[in-house]
């Protein structure tokens, strides 16, 4: 392999703060606020020129995991749910009350968007935007800086305590800590997806909305579309009576890989120019029109942090509590073919039940397959502290997706509601360690939970 030797540079350091949450997504945009509130100078990163991760850059929606275990028991609060009801406050999400009753949260992306501008900014965060982390200094065990590129050039930031809220472990990754990527079969993470926005639903008539459908599925049985569900998609992205967002394209790809990421992109925006053209062939639809496809192609899995403690599909299903609980989740092992599969159009998820006799996940790794996907009704399951914690990294708290977790258990909190509250979590703890001068790994759990509790999350 070519490469090539970079001139020696000295890079400066921009910024000494006490917390610096890298990827301003559902786990880091909640832990800047959380430390800010806690009085920690705090500076959020974010590559993407406004923040909400793949709630808004991936336009992926409805806000899942806020309720227990096929139930409508409510297990998220504090910041969380102050966006929710920040963004319904100004028209840009239901009410929380009605959302409540509902499977998930929706919301509209720019809604977001400007609630988060303004948390942010009342908080007193300090934002680095259009920033990309791409490394980290470690000394004696301890990060001490992360380096970003933008457009000022190379610049570093020194901390006292970093929160790996990139969705991948990326800061995990670049500091040479512990990571797992895929499941142990064949190292392979979820599939992608793009949400993508339709509009001019209220023009249609019932029966143009069965004949898209059956052509959906005729796509999908001649080979034109590789699509997991064929439907007309439901409110998630978007609350407006004439649009809807659907969540049905599929592809395989590792989201830690850019090629990967490339190749994901223009595959799943095809796609839905394909589905558009497909639906608009259907009498009485040729009003439907593509209001957008997102940013960035929708990410499920990729690197999970190696912790102190992990979480496993076997905790999900038992509903398991921890002492060290910081945040609840009642969400489900919602596995996407890591092979890119689709069946006939039906929803088609990777379980001990898939239809596909002859994969191999089935022949000859059944063992590592799901076989129960959820937690009792009205339960939920524990996600403790440890998790955020690496095993032999200080300096550094993990949120969101990429917490220690085993691929079915990840498959589970990956959820935005459940990645916000476990934010909230990262950024408290993380101004506990930065005032006490400690090591995240010796925050006292239980003053953690008191904070978190006080402040109205649910632990």
């Amino acid at each position: 392999m070519n490469a090539i030797a970079e001139r020696p540079r000295t890079t400066p350091v921009i910024a000494d703060v006490d917390v610096c949450v890298i990827g301003g997504g559902p786990g880091g945009l909640p832990a800047a606020i959380a430390a800010a509130r806690q009085g920690a100078r705090t500076m959020l990163v974010e590559m993407q020129g406004f923040l909400g991760g793949m709630a808004t850059a991936g336009q992926i929606g409805p806000i899942l995991g806020h309720h227990a275990s096929r139930s409508d028991t409510i297990v998220i609060g504090g910041i969380p749910r102050e966006i929710c009801e920040r963004m319904a406050a100004i028209g840009q999400a239901w009410d929380w009350d009605r959302a409540a009753k509902f499977w998930g949260i929706p919301f509209n992306v720019e809604g977001m968007k400007i609630v988060a501008d303004r948390m942010v900014q009342e908080a007193g965060v300090e934002l680095s935007l259009h920033s990309f982390f791409v490394d980290a200094v470690v000394q004696d065990g301890r990060m001490t800086h992360a380096v970003i590129e933008s457009k000022s050039s190379r610049q570093a930031i020194a901390a006292k305590v970093f929160v790996d809220a990139t969705g991948d472990a990326d800061v995990v990754a670049r500091c040479g800590a512990e990571f797992t990527l895929g499941r142990p079969a064949d190292g392979r993470p979820m599939a992608m997806g793009s949400m993508f926005r339709i509009g001019g639903l209220d023009r249609l008539s019932e029966d143009a909305q069965q004949a898209i459908v059956d052509r959906m599925r005729a796509g999908v049985a001649d080979g034109r579309l590789n699509l997991y569900g064929c439907g007309l998609g439901g409110f998630g992205s978007t609350v407006e009576e004439s649009e809807r967002s659907l969540n049905i394209t599929r592809f395989a790809g590792n989201s830690a890989d850019a090629k990967d990421l490339a190749t994901g992109e223009l595959f799943t925006r095809e796609l839905a120019w394909k589905v558009m053209d497909i639906a608009r062939s259907a009498p009485g639809a040729e009003g439907l029109y593509l209001v957008s496809t997102p940013a960035h192609v929708g990410l499920r899995e990729s690197r999970r942090l190696t912790g102190v403690h992990r979480i496993t599909g076997e905790d999900v299903v038992s509903a398991r509590k921890y002492g060290d609980g910081i945040a609840r989740c009642g969400y489900w092992i919602d596995i996407h073919c890591p092979r890119g599969l689709v069946d006939e159009g039906r929803v088609h998820l990777c379980s001990k039940a898939c239809t596909k006799a002859d994969c191999y996940m089935l022949t000859d790794h059944a063992d590592e397959l799901p076989g129960e996907l959820y937690p009792p009704d009205g339960e939920w399951f524990g996600i403790p502290y440890r998790t955020l914690v690496p095993r032999a990294l200080d300096g550094v708290l993990v949120s969101g997706r990429c917490i220690s977790a085993d691929y079915q258990a990840m498959a589970a909190l990956r959820v935005m509601g459940t990645c916000m509250a476990i934010g909230e979590a990262a950024g408290t703890a993380a101004a506990m360690a930065a005032d006490a001068e400690t090591p995240p790994r010796a925050v006292d759990a239980q003053e953690l939970r008191r904070r978190l509790s006080a402040a109205g999350a649910l632990v």
